[in-house]
């Protein structure tokens, strides 16, 4: 978990940051945070690895009683990253020279705002995705199945991942695509937030393997990638692969901190620079990716 001294400048214009946590955070702050701290655990602090940021700043937004379809939501997304420049246009919302993050079902959250034409990219902005959950997560199937007492061996410990039965609206709201949960709405829906993902995300984060950094999350997520029946072995523990790069150009994706679109063998903690780097791999580097990034 060292981390490794940044040898990266900025490449492009320095502009202000924002970064969108995923689930599992119960806490709302109207104003942008300096930190996050108040992310219950779903953020790493990269205020110190952020090269191109003229400032850090967090969004504090409820992610568990509300559904990535949530206009609500959607719109606080919005009017967060509409703060930041001076170039914004509020009005058109229009976000300008501003740099937004997004980890998880945060970039559920941002693709529908995008697809619902709450607000859109202009001139200046970039959209770093890490690890979008663009069809969902059979995670979210795994645990309804088992509130519906239909898994046997269900391990107790993904309780701490997951959270408790009945599901939070949140993540009931990110059930697999075109399986068994997910009704002709939410299927759509789907379908037009990963159009308005592929035509709007500048770089990616996509891990193709669940055994990344050794840490305090290292177990729970090895035990998710194997318990979670999902579609297909490339995953994070909770998102796969295929999901998160939908509508991007696979061979985009390279296995270096130096590539935009980054396929890492990172857990999903990790991806959200909770973890730092790892020692050796360059596959094992989210935080000097994103320092090397813009």
């Amino acid at each position: 978990m060292a981390m490794e001294s940044s040898s990266c400048t900025c490449k492009s214009t320095p502009r202000p940051c924002v970064f969108f946590h995923g689930i599992g955070n119960y806490n709302e702050m109207e104003e942008l945070q300096d930190t996050p701290k108040k992310a219950s655990g779903r953020m790493g602090n990269m205020n110190a690895h952020a090269p191109c940021c003229t400032e850090v700043k967090y969004a504090i937004l409820n992610t568990m009683d509300h559904s990535w379809r949530s206009a609500s939501l959607q719109q606080k997304f919005c009017d967060r990253a509409l703060r930041l420049s001076d170039t914004s246009d509020g009005d058109l919302g229009v976000i300008k020279d501003t740099v937004v993050v997004t980890h998880s079902m945060g970039g559920l959250v941002m693709s529908m705002a995008l697809a619902t034409g709450k607000c859109s990219f202009g001139e200046g902005a970039s959209w770093v995705a890490l690890s979008s959950p663009m069809m969902g997560s059979m995670a979210s199937d795994y645990f309804q199945d088992f509130c519906n007492d239909e898994v046997s061996d269900f391990a107790t410990d993904l309780l701490d991942v997951l959270g408790q039965c009945p599901m939070p609206v949140s993540r009931r709201s990110i059930v697999y695509q075109n399986e068994k949960y997910a009704s002709k709405e939410l299927n759509a829906a789907y379908i037009a937030a990963q159009e308005a993902y592929a035509g709007n995300v500048s770089a990616a984060m996509c891990s193709d393997n669940p055994n990344g950094i050794f840490s305090q999350y290292e177990a729970i997520m090895l035990l998710a990638a194997e318990l979670v029946p999902h579609k297909s072995p490339e995953n994070d523990g909770l998102v796969e692969f295929q999901g998160c790069a939908i509508g991007l150009d696979e061979s985009q994706f390279g296995k270096s901190y130096k590539d935009k679109f980054y396929r890492p063998e990172l857990n999903h903690a990790d991806t959200v620079f909770l973890t730092g780097d790892g020692f050796f791999k360059d596959s094992q580097k989210p935080v000097k990716w994103f320092e090397c990034l813009l």
